[in-house]
C-alpha cells in the first residue's frame, strides 16, 4: 500500500473524509476544520496517520452485525490503521437479541482492537470527530495520511470486487455467491428466489439486488 500524506497548516485542525459525508462535512466547516474530501476505500473519516472512524447509524450498525458486514469492515479498518473507531449515531427501536450485540461489542473490541463511541446526532458527531483530529494532531503530534490500496489483480479477486460493489453485499456476500453460483454471469442472471437461498440475503436484498441488475440505464 502507498501512503498519501497531507500538507497541514500551521494552527489548522485536517480532517480527511468521504465526500458522501455532506451533513458532518458542514458542521466540520463551521468548526473551523480544514476538510480534504475524497472517495475513501476504508473508513469515513481520517484524523491522523492512526485514527480512522467509520460512522454508522444505529440501524446500520445492528443490520451490519445480522449479515456480519461489521467484522469485514473492522478488518479492513485495523489493517490500515493503528487505532480504528465505529461511532454509532443516534438511536432506534430495531432489535436485536441482546446476547448478540454484546457478543459483537466484545468482538470488535477485544478481538479487532476497535473503539466504539455513541453520539447523539450528526453534528454531536462531528463535535466527536473534530476533537479525536485535534488530540492526535496538537497534542500527540500525529500527521494526517491515508492508504491507497491495489486494485484486485487475480481473476478470483476481480470476480468478488465485481460483486461486492453491488450496494449491500460485502466480501463475505460476494465470496458466499460465486460459491454458490459459480460465475459472476450466473449471478446476474439468477432470480430473486434463487438469491434468497444464500444466508444474508433476505426478501428485500434479493429484490434490490435484482432491481439494479435489470433497471433500465
Amino acid at each position: 500500500m502507498e501512503t498519501q500524506k497531507i500538507l497541514q497548516p500551521v494552527g489548522k485542525i485536517i480532517i480527511i473524509s468521504d465526500y458522501r459525508e455532506k451533513e458532518i462535512i458542514e458542521h466540520l466547516k463551521k468548526m473551523d476544520a480544514i476538510v480534504n474530501e475524497m472517495n475513501l476505500e476504508v473508513g469515513d473519516f481520517i484524523a491522523s496517520e492512526r485514527v480512522a472512524i467509520e460512522r454508522k447509524s444505529y440501524n446500520d450498525f445492528i443490520g451490519s452485525i445480522i449479515d456480519g458486514r461489521i467484522f469485514e469492515q473492522a478488518t479492513n479498518l485495523k489493517k490500515g490503521f493503528e487505532k480504528p473507531i465505529i461511532l454509532i449515531e443516534d438511536y432506534s427501536n430495531r432489535e436485536i437479541n441482546e446476547n448478540a450485540l454484546k457478543a459483537a461489542l466484545a468482538t470488535l473490541m477485544i478481538d479487532f482492537g476497535v473503539s466504539i463511541i455513541s453520539t447523539k446526532n450528526p453534528y454531536d458527531t462531528a463535535k466527536t470527530i473534530f476533537w479525536i483530529a485535534k488530540k492526535e494532531q496538537t497534542e500527540n503530534k500525529y500527521g494526517v495520511s491515508f492508504k491507497v490500496g491495489k486494485k484486485p489483480k487475480s481473476m478470483k479477486e476481480m470476480q468478488e470486487f465485481i460483486i461486492s460493489s453491488i450496494p449491500g453485499i460485502s466480501n463475505v456476500l460476494a465470496e458466499r455467491l460465486l460459491n454458490h453460483f459459480g460465475s459472476v454471469e450466473k449471478i446476474f442472471n439468477a432470480d430473486e428466489r434463487e438469491l434468497r437461498k444464500i444466508k444474508g440475503i433476505g426478501e428485500k436484498m434479493g429484490k434490490n439486488i435484482r432491481k439494479i441488475l435489470t433497471h433500465k440505464y
